[in-house]
């Protein structure tokens, strides 16, 4: 049964930092000398690349289980296109700016082992446009969309492989009075997440969030903030039988957060923010009662966001950094998290590309429930990856990466729902590679 593993995130949400093995790239690297002009002020971006490799644990097992883990070579191949009005050098321009690119990845096992054989290919689409339009010195707006599709193998051989169609949506504006001293932000964001398999389709759900953001500069590269956040969730199959999927409740997640961000010195930049967050679920009539969870306590009802990044050269970052949250979840209602996760980046003599970053997660999963009784269940998740890159020309690449993901749970999948597959939760994966790519 597949339940027990989604734990793991498979959609990746934004942030600054990239956190576990860095894949081919999606869209341009913003190389000067780079782009092909196909009209006054637009540019277009093309790129390819192919990788070769092994995993160590297709299907999540669990190592101490005999005959479970199935490890395969593995190839990736990415291509993408891009059209821009941004200039070679990333600026763009102070009227009107846009960006849209599409691309596409197909995955490869060519293990011998047969229970492959259901899952040796997948095909991954992605596209994504974005609009900036500036309406004086004060004001601008912007539109952005993104559309993933993601495949990937079950957490026991003999299941329908989990595909999970992703699009997020956004409209803002931006306000900068008096010089850009304050600033605020306006932004409205729509993100529609489905699984394609009838076995998760308990978890479609429509997301929206509307989110004010006011800054003032009481440094000339230091603010204090604000930001207000209000989201409204709703499961878009909500009439489904508790007894054989997880009970899903609309939600009207909060989060109300006051903070600083900025330099702290010339070469370290810091983000400390805390505030309150609330899921305010709508299960007060549930069936039965005790599925309504919700958070609670200065804790669970708490958020804090600490990390520091530190530019100890121009081709050098280092970050380290901490969040305390609640996340929803495909499994439960949701799960308070805990992270640690650091980074470091380093090129090399204007050459080589060196990217390592780790992450921790411990999620205490809250309204979790299995055939229709509460359950208590705890994950510590690790993340890790490595990619060091040597670029041949500017347009031109080669490399080797390691990415690693492991689960430890305190929770094991019920014999029933297991059926004929392993009853952990626990994991070790393994993934190398060898890469070779063309982005121009």
């Amino acid at each position: 049964m597949g339940l027990g593993a989604l734990a793991v995130a498979r959609v990746a949400m934004a942030q600054e930092v990239s956190i576990g093995y860095q894949g081919l790239p999606y869209k341009a690297s913003g190389e000067n000398a780079n782009g092909i002009q196909v009209s006054d002020g637009v540019l277009m971006h093309v790129g390819a690349g192919a990788e070769a490799g092994y995993d160590s644990n297709v299907f999540y097992q669990d190592s101490n289980v005999t005959g479970g883990v199935v490890g395969s070579s593995i190839i990736r191949v990415t291509g993408f296109a891009e059209i821009t009005n941004a200039t070679r050098t990333g600026a763009v321009p102070s009227g009107l700016s846009f960006d849209a690119r599409a691309g596409l990845q197909y995955r490869r096992y060519t293990g011998s082992d047969t229970r492959l054989q259901s899952y040796e290919n997948a095909f991954m689409p992605s596209a994504g446009f974005s609009l900036g339009v500036s309406a004086g010195p004060t004001v601008s707006f912007g539109f952005a969309d993104a559309f993933l599709r993601m495949e990937d193998p079950p957490y026991n051989p003999g299941q329908n492989q989990i595909t999970r169609d992703n699009n997020q949506a956004s409209a803002e504006m931006r306000w900068a009075p008096g010089g850009g001293r304050i600033n605020g932000v306006l932004r409205y964001t729509n993100m529609v997440d489905i699984f394609e398999d009838n076995t998760y389709s308990y978890a479609d759900s429509l997301t929206q969030e509307l989110m004010l953001d006011g800054s003032w500069k009481w440094l000339p590269k230091t603010a204090l903030f604000l930001q207000l956040r209000q989201g409204y969730v709703t499961y878009i199959n909500d009439n489904v039988n508790t007894t054989t999927a997880p009970p899903k409740y609309s939600s009207l997640p909060l989060h109300a957060v006051v903070g600083l961000r900025g330099l702290i010195t010339e070469k370290i930049s810091a983000i400390a923010a805390v505030g309150y967050a609330n899921a305010f679920y709508s299960c007060t009539t549930g069936i039965p009662p005790f599925s309504c969870a919700s958070t609670q306590g200065i804790w669970g009802s708490s958020y804090l966001n600490l990390e520091a990044t530190y530019r100890p050269s121009l081709l050098a970052r280092i970050v380290l950094g901490y969040r305390h949250d609640f996340q929803n979840s495909v499994i439960s209602a949701f799960y308070y998290d805990d992270q640690i996760y650091a980074s470091y980046v380093q090129q090399i003599a204007g050459r080589a590309a060196l990217d390592l970053s780790g992450h921790y997660h411990h999620k205490s999963y809250q309204g979790f429930e299995v055939m229709g009784a509460p359950k208590s269940r705890s994950d510590n998740f690790f993340q890790a990856g490595a990619t060091l890159d040597y670029f041949l020309r500017n347009w031109a690449y080669g490399g080797i990466g390691y990415a690693l993901s492991a689960n430890q749970s305190d929770y094991a999948i019920e014999a029933t729902m297991a059926g004929m597959g392993s009853n952990s939760v626990n994991y070790v994966k393994h993934q190398v590679f060898a890469r070779l790519g063309v982005t121009y």
